[in-house]
């Protein structure tokens, strides 16, 4: 007997989200939940969310932004460590726990759960979980606000792959805490 292949090239099971286009508003939605509230749950959608478009349905969808992946292959820096942080994240809350090579290249150092760990939080009495990436804290807004820019960056062609947003920069160095 042969081996099955490791993807089939069968319909997906479709109740709605079908392209990447649809995962891209799904992550909106997550996001604006966030914005309400920022509860566990509504943070694991919205890792789950965003991983499985970064890392599976961006590259599969034909009918994905033409420039998506050149711009996806020029993220560097703050942006890119965060965006991959998103599979530990993912990984550790789907499975429970990491293995043993996942946890070994695991970006993340800590995640607290719900705190006032910033001004912000503390003004609006909202309190947030933190993100510890190397030496850099972000708290759940910040997340939120960079991964739905960064994703519209994305699924925007009007704008060129080798401008890579502004804000997105100068956002990751003025929210970022050092540890």
């Amino acid at each position: 007997m042969g081996k099955e292949p490791k993807e089939i090239n069968k319909p997906h099971f479709d109740y709605g989200i079908s392209s990447c286009h649809d995962m891209f508003l799904k992550l909106l939605y997550e996001g604006h939940k966030i914005g309400e509230e920022c509860d566990p749950y509504n943070c694991f959608n919205f890792f789950i969310t965003a991983w499985h478009l970064y890392d599976d349905w961006l590259p599969k969808d034909n009918n994905r932004p033409k420039l998506s992946l050149q711009k996806k292959g020029r993220t560097s820096g703050a942006m890119l460590y965060l965006l991959l942080s998103f599979k530990d994240l993912t990984n550790g809350s789907k499975h429970m726990v990491l293995n043993k090579s996942m946890y070994k290249a695991k970006t993340i150092t800590d995640v607290s759960s719900s705190i006032i760990g910033d001004w912000r939080s503390y003004f609006t009495n909202s309190p947030q979980i933190y993100i510890t990436i190397e030496d850099l804290i972000y708290s759940m807004w910040d997340v939120r606000y960079l991964t739905t820019y960064y994703f519209s960056w994305l699924f925007d062609d009007n704008i060129p792959a080798t401008k890579f947003p502004t804000e997105i920069k100068e956002h990751i160095e003025r929210c970022t805490l050092k540890k």
